[in-house]
């Protein structure tokens, strides 16, 4: 009901207003926003993120993962946002999804996100939640030598505690 008056009011193209719609549809089931999403005439870049988002912490990461592939067949240029919040989809999947997030690691090297600290610390989250904790390693690297804090390698430390990291730097930080 709440949708169909948003569908007949001035605000149902106006994007803040229908990002507030899917966050508040998702709190009573992801599917109801995935299926409000689909009605959205030409959505915008901020949508995307937002359906992206949502997939990603509401259990649904590989719709998460498919609607960002649709996204860039629509020619969508993802930003930030949209990077951190497939780079946590494919960090939900785990393992299973690491040449997906190697490709979306491609996409941001491509678009010159790399030095943003919030990028790169869902990157070293997603490598080190796909099994690759040297991958993470050296972002951390990348981290310290432009002076941008590892607060994704600490949370990755507590998912990988048998995994020896070596690398010197990090065992300066533990």
């Amino acid at each position: 009901k709440v949708y169909s008056q948003l569908l007949t009011s001035p605000f149902k193209k106006d994007p803040s207003t229908l990002t507030v719609a899917l966050q508040m549809f998702a709190k009573h089931g992801i599917e109801q926003s995935i299926k409000v999403f689909h009605t959205i005439e030409e959505p915008n870049l901020i949508l995307w993120s937002c359906i992206i988002g949502l997939c990603a912490k509401n259990g649904r990461p590989h719709k998460g993962v498919e609607l960002f592939d649709q996204m860039i067949a629509n020619n969508i240029t993802p930003n930030e946002i949209t990077y951190i919040n497939i780079l946590s989809a494919i960090s939900n999947l785990g393992p299973t999804a690491l040449e997906k997030g190697k490709q979306i690691h491609q996409h941001i090297t491509q678009h010159k996100l790399d030095s943003n600290v919030i990028v790169l610390n869902s990157l070293i989250q997603m490598y080190t939640k796909c099994g690759e904790p040297n991958k993470s390693i050296e972002l951390y690297d990348q981290m310290i030598a432009n002076n941008i804090g590892p607060t994704a390698l600490e949370k990755g430390k507590q998912i990988h505690q048998h995994t020896q990291l070596t690398h010197s730097n990090v065992q300066q930080m533990w």
